[in-house]
């Protein structure tokens, strides 16, 4: 039998360094490959060996870089961008320090927990108090707290940002926010008269850097004006109402979301006349829905008088949006509210048992 030929010094440090330093092993298992063999050895199958797992360590490092980034808290990609709807108009908050967590720890009394891991019924505290939005922020972390305890905020629903293949811009996500926390509100809450005066909606959406990371979902939170706590949630609960109170709540309640974001005073004329069209057709759309509905008696009364008084303040809200300037634009408004019913709510609110705003 021939002597068997020894093993190449190249071939042996190829498959040796493939396993810790595997660019050295990629170089080396190439080298030993390439090279012309002018002395009988052995060491191919090591060579090719070294090489195959230093190139599967290169292929698992590109795969794990991109996706460490977009896991990373701290890496930016997970930013969701702050928006409140407090009276007076949305106003974007963006790009103020986040006051983020940053390490995803649990604490005493809560956990950090991503913005994207916020679900309707979880309760938390923003990264940022909700009393600094007005400077805007990006934020990654929050920090989820049992709703039974202090915390300064609670989120009520999601929505997904459908039919866009590139970034729709910040102004169609605010639109679609606005619109659709309103839609799900009601249903969370119930009866908005009841929440406290300084309760408003919120949101987070994607931001154009989250979104190349598939961030598609807006979170509707509801939150303190001035970043204070909150100590019980906010969730209504419909296993003890009637059918009246149920059919009110749901019937009336876009009319009160839109009533909450009137523009300022100083407000352009131009948006304080969208707003005035929207109320215009809100309170055409629920006119036709408390005249539909079946009313117990006692109530079927009042509801009829609500319904002439929404009817009556409708030319009001028309005439504002077509205002030729602020000064008729708070005239038009002025006579709106006056006869649009609202000591009739009251009363027909009394009497269902709901919640009056005293």
């Amino acid at each position: 039998m021939p002597p068997r030929q020894p093993f190449g010094r190249l071939p042996v440090w190829a498959f040796i360094t493939s396993f810790g330093v595997f660019p050295l092993g990629l170089m080396l298992g190439v080298l030993a490959l390439a090279r012309p063999r002018v002395t009988p050895e052995r060491g191919r199958g090591l060579a090719v060996a070294g090489l195959v797992i230093a190139s599967l360590q290169v292929v698992a490092l590109a795969v794990a870089v991109p996706l460490a980034v977009m896991s990373d808290p701290r890496g930016g990609t997970g930013d969701r961008t702050g928006i409140g709807a407090a009276p007076g108009g949305a106003e974007e908050r963006e790009s103020a320090p986040g006051g983020d967590q940053g390490d995803g720890s649990e604490g005493t009394d809560g956990e950090d927990v991503q913005v994207n891991d916020i679900e309707a019924g979880d309760c938390f505290d923003p990264g940022t108090s909700l009393d600094a939005f007005g400077e805007g922020v990006e934020e990654t972390f929050v920090t989820r707290r049992p709703c039974e305890g202090p915390h300064e905020a609670e989120a009520f629903g999601t929505v997904l940002v459908e039919g866009h293949d590139a970034f729709p811009g910040d102004e169609e996500i605010l639109t679609l926010a606005e619109e659709e926390c309103d839609r799900l509100i009601q249903g969370y809450v119930l009866d908005t008269w009841a929440l406290p005066l300084d309760v408003s909606p919120y949101y987070y959406h994607p931001t154009r850097d989250s979104w190349q990371y598939g961030d598609r979902e807006v979170i509707c939170f509801l939150g303190h004006l001035d970043g204070g706590q909150l100590d019980e949630t906010l969730r209504g609960d419909a296993s003890g109402m009637s059918e009246d109170q149920l059919g009110y709540l749901e019937i009336t309640t876009p009319l009160d979301l839109v009533t909450w974001s009137e523009p300022l005073p100083e407000a352009d004329l131009a948006d304080r006349q969208v707003w005035a069209a929207r109320m215009a057709e809100v309170v055409e759309a629920e006119t036709e829905a408390l005249a539909d509905h079946a009313w117990s008696p006692g109530v079927d009364e009042l509801i009829g008088r609500l319904v002439r008084a929404r009817e009556e303040s409708l030319a009001s809200w028309s005439g504002a949006a077509g205002a030729v300037d602020a000064d008729a634009f708070d005239a038009y408004v002025d006579t709106g509210y006056a006869v649009m019913g609202i000591e009739l709510e009251v009363e027909i609110r009394d009497t269902l048992g709901l919640a009056t705003g005293a």
